[in-house]
C-alpha cells in the first residue's frame, strides 16, 4: 500500500506540469486513489493525503467558486501557495476582492499554523508526565541516569548474536512484572521467547497473569510495521481494551533492521528514505504523544577504523535519543559491554559490564 502511494506521488513529480489541465486531472486521480486504498489499519495523516493543503470551494465563506477559479488561472491550489504571497498581490493578480484574500488568509493562518506553547508550560507537561522505568540491570540503570524515560526513543545496537534481544526481554520482564504496567512486543526476526521471558521474571510471580500483560505482535516487511504501530495508536486514542493500553508504558521493536534492509538502495532512493523517515516519525509520535517509551534495536556495520557503527546511515541517527551499543568483552562468552554512544540527557562514551546467563534475569 506504501508502495503505491509513493509510485502516484513520483508520478505526479515527473508528469506534465507545465500544462495547467493536466495538472488539475492529476490531483483529482491522487485523491480518488488515496480514499481508494486507505486501509482502517492506517489512515494516511492529512497532510499526506493533500485534502487540508489544496485550496477548496467551502474552505471559508470568501472562498467560493469565482475565487476559487480566478486563483487557479494564477496556479494558486494549496494553501501554502496563498499564504506564501501578500494579500495585495494576489487581488491584483487575480482579481479577487481585497477582502476577500485577507479573510482567507486570516482563516488558513488560524486553521493550519500551529499553535506557540510556553516555555514554562511546555516544561511542566514533560516533567507531569515522564516516568522512569527500569530496564532490570543497575549497572545499565546507572548509565541511562535511572533508566529508560517515558517519551523517548532507545536504541540497542549489536552484532548478529550479541544479546540485543536478551536485552529486550529483560527489560520487557522489568515493566509487565508491575501490575500497573503493560508493553508491546514487536518481532521481526522470531526471536521471542515466551519461555526465556518467563525465566527472567521473579519467581513469586503468577506467570501466566504476569505474561498476560504483554501483547506480541509479528512483522514480516515495513509495511506490518506501520500496520502494527498504528493500530497501537488507535488502541491508545480510543481503547477497546481499556484495562491494556491505558497502562501501556513500553513499545519493543526488535529488530528495524531486518525489515528495512530490503528496501534501502535500488532506484527508489527518495521513496526508500521517505519510508525509514515515517517510520521515525511514528515512533517518536508514539513516545512523545503517549507518554510511553519505545525501545528498538539495530545491526552493527564497520565504521571509521574498523570500529563497530550501528547501521541505516547518519538519517537513522537523529531518531533516537539514546543509543547503546552492546559488545562482546574479550576472553568471555557470557559477558557483554554497554557502551553509550548517544544521550540526550548525559554522558556518553561511558560502559558498564553485563553477564548474559542460560536462564534467569541478566546481571
Amino acid at each position: 500500500m506504501f508502495s503505491q502511494f509513493f509510485v502516484a506521488r513520483r508520478k505526479m513529480q515527473f508528469g506534465a506540469r507545465n500544462n495547467v489541465q493536466q495538472l488539475r486531472n492529476d490531483i483529482q486521480k491522487f485523491e480518488i486513489f488515496l480514499s481508494s486504498v486507505t486501509s482502517p489499519l492506517y489512515q494516511f495523516p492529512p497532510n499526506l493525503t493533500g485534502t487540508m493543503s489544496i485550496l477548496q470551494i467551502g474552505l471559508c465563506a470568501s472562498l467560493d467558486e469565482v475565487n476559487l477559479d480566478r486563483l487557479k488561472t494564477k496556479n494558486i491550489y494549496k494553501t501554502t501557495d496563498f499564504v506564501s504571497k501578500d494579500p495585495e498581490e494576489i487581488s491584483h493578480s487575480t482579481g479577487v476582492p481585497y477582502k476577500d484574500a485577507v479573510a482567507i488568509r486570516k482563516f488558513i493562518l488560524a486553521q493550519k499554523s500551529a499553535l506557540p506553547v510556553k516555555g514554562n508550560i511546555f516544561y511542566k507537561n514533560a516533567v507531569e508526565s515522564t516516568t522512569i522505568i527500569s530496564t532490570g540491570l543497575n549497572s545499565v540503570d546507572k548509565l541511562l541516569d535511572g533508566g529508560l524515560y517515558t517519551g523517548e526513543v532507545t536504541e540497542i545496537c549489536g552484532g548478529i548474536a550479541a544479546g540485543k534481544t536478551q536485552l529486550c526481554l529483560n527489560v520487557s520482564a522489568s515493566v509487565i512484572k508491575q501490575d500497573c504496567q503493560t508493553a508491546v512486543f514487536i518481532d521481526t526476526g522470531t526471536s521471542f521467547s515466551a519461555r526465556r521471558l518467563a525465566q527472567m521474571l521473579p519467581s513469586t510471580s503468577k506467570l501466566e497473569e504476569t505474561l498476560a500483560r504483554i501483547h506480541l505482535y509479528t512483522a514480516y516487511d515495513i509495511y506490518d510495521v506501520f500496520n502494527i504501530l498504528e493500530s497501537v495508536r488507535v488502541h491508545l486514542k480510543t481503547p477497546s481494551d481499556k484495562d491494556f493500553y491505558s497502562r501501556l508504558r513500553l513499545l519493543v521493536l526488535d529488530n528495524v533492521a531486518s525489515v528495512v534492509y530490503p528496501f534501502l538502495g535500488g532506484g527508489a532512493f527518495a521513496e526508500n528514505q521517505g519510508l525509514l523517515c515515517s517510520l521515525g516519525h511514528m515512533l517518536k509520535s508514539l513516545a512523545v504523544d503517549f507518554s510511553i517509551a519505545v525501545l528498538i534495536t539495530n545491526n552493527t556495520v564497520g565504521g571509521e577504523r574498523g570500529m563497530p557503527a550501528a547501521s541505516l546511515g547518519r538519517f537513522w541517527s537523529s531518531v533516537h535519543h539514546v543509543r547503546l551499543l552492546l559488545g562482546d568483552k574479550d576472553g568471555t562468552e557470557a559477558e557483554r559491554t554497554v557502551t553509550v554512544l548517544k544521550n540526550c540527557r548525559g554522558e556518553t562514551r561511558c560502559s558498564m559490564d553485563v553477564c548474559i546467563l542460560t536462564d534467569g534475569p541478566l546481571q
